[in-house]
């Protein structure tokens, strides 16, 4: 069938390390990985096929694709999630952490607070050091009141009103919306909250929706700019990299909610903020044109996967604490029975020949953790988790 996932039920691991990917390749044979974000599931045929043509006809100068991207990427969103974003609102960027990188700039100076919340996608904790802006926190909090194999973790909306009325120096609030490592999805109602608050103490949101196709029954994306209110205090950056397994094609757009947001990130010098390349423009446009079938037969498997880890955990490795997470093909897994260290990655690979990763490295929150990546074939997945309940019953 057109939408079939060719590698739903295989995953070629030799071809995937002859192939140089690093998910495959960071470790040795030996190494099952559960690592870096990006499933093993392959990519809509038309995507391929679109690059061979390209390939095959040395399209390699200089191109325009980046206004048709912007205008596919338009067209996906609005049939997929009910958004109609102004395509000349929209900056294409390489890559989403370039887009919140040149945002922060645009939109802060040096010593002005932006606002994180931990545990979350590690590079984000370089946002302080390296632009040289102060990070106040608004964590997650653990929900751990919550049945075995059921806690989770959510977002405490009067703690961010509360640091808001208390740091009113606070420039720019930074969600990570699918939420990464949790898996956490923010609702309309707590969207809405946070724009209120954003407006009444002039915060720009930074929306970063990366993960916003992978949304798993049961809980539905709600794009942050689609909020009423949103569109002058609200920029978001995304892409197809993670729903197409495509990262190493390099292609992502900034959407701004108003000319306004738009003016001010023109500002950056077009040289800093560059733009995709051919290959991952053309990629982008076939996914997010014909894709629709391919991208609900993955939501399947991955939702397929996400139960399988939970009940086999469940029923073999009790003492790991787990939750279902309403999003991606991430779980995030805590060790803290095992008395795993400061590197509980290393620590489980020691035991288990399994490569995760490591918890602490995704600020508080992350003790005694590690993320582990479900988006593999079901076969790999049950191979890795003999690995785990091998190990971890022998720790």
């Amino acid at each position: 069938m057109p939408g079939a996932l060719p590698s739903q039920h295989h995953v070629d691991r030799v071809a995937r390390r002859r192939a140089g990917l690093a998910k495959w390749t960071k470790y040795g044979a030996d190494v099952l990985p559960a690592w870096v974000a990006e499933h093993d599931l392959g990519q809509p045929p038309a995507l391929r096929e679109r690059l061979r043509e390209l390939v095959d006809a040395g399209a390699f100068g200089y191109h325009y694709g980046d206004e048709p991207m912007v205008e596919a990427f338009c067209r996906w969103v609005g049939r997929r999630h009910g958004w109609s974003p102004d395509p000349g609102l929209i900056r294409p960027t390489t890559n989403v952490v370039q887009g919140v990188w040149a945002s922060v700039q645009a939109f802060t100076t040096p010593g002005q607070k932006l606002i994180l919340s931990d545990p979350v996608y590690y590079p984000f904790q370089d946002l302080g050091p390296t632009m040289e802006r102060e990070v106040l926190r608004w964590n997650l909090v653990r929900d751990r009141e919550a049945g075995p194999g059921e806690q989770g973790w959510h977002y405490d909306l009067d703690a961010l009103e509360s640091l808001l009325r208390a740091e009113p120096d606070a420039r720019i609030l930074l969600l990570c919306h699918p939420q990464n490592p949790t898996g956490r999805v923010l609702t309309a109602e707590q969207l809405a909250r946070i724009v209120e608050l954003a407006l009444e103490h002039n915060v720009l949101i930074l929306s970063d929706e990366i993960h916003y196709d992978l949304v798993h029954p049961g809980a539905v994306h709600v794009p942050t700019l689609t909020v009423p209110g949103a569109e002058s205090c609200t920029i978001t950056i995304t892409s197809g990299i993670k729903t197409f397994a495509i990262g190493g094609l390099r292609c992502a757009v900034t959407v701004c909610g108003d000319e306004a947001l738009f003016d001010r990130l023109a500002r950056m010098p077009q040289n800093l903020l560059t733009v995709p390349n051919r290959l991952g423009c053309e990629a982008a446009i076939a996914a997010w044109d014909t894709g629709d079938e391919w991208v609900d037969n993955l939501k399947g498997v991955l939702d397929a996967n996400r139960h399988r880890l939970i009940d086999r955990l469940g029923a073999e490795l009790p003492d790991v604490g787990v939750h279902l997470p309403e999003s991606t093909f991430l779980a995030w897994l805590d060790l803290s029975a095992w008395s795993p260290g400061d590197r509980p990655s290393t620590w489980l690979r020691e035991h288990t020949n399994v490569a995760c990763e490591s918890g602490p490295k995704f600020g508080a929150g992350g003790e005694g953790h590690v993320r582990f990546n479900f988006g593999t074939s079901p076969e790999v997945l049950d191979e890795i988790l003999d690995r785990l309940v091998v190990g971890l019953g022998e720790g």
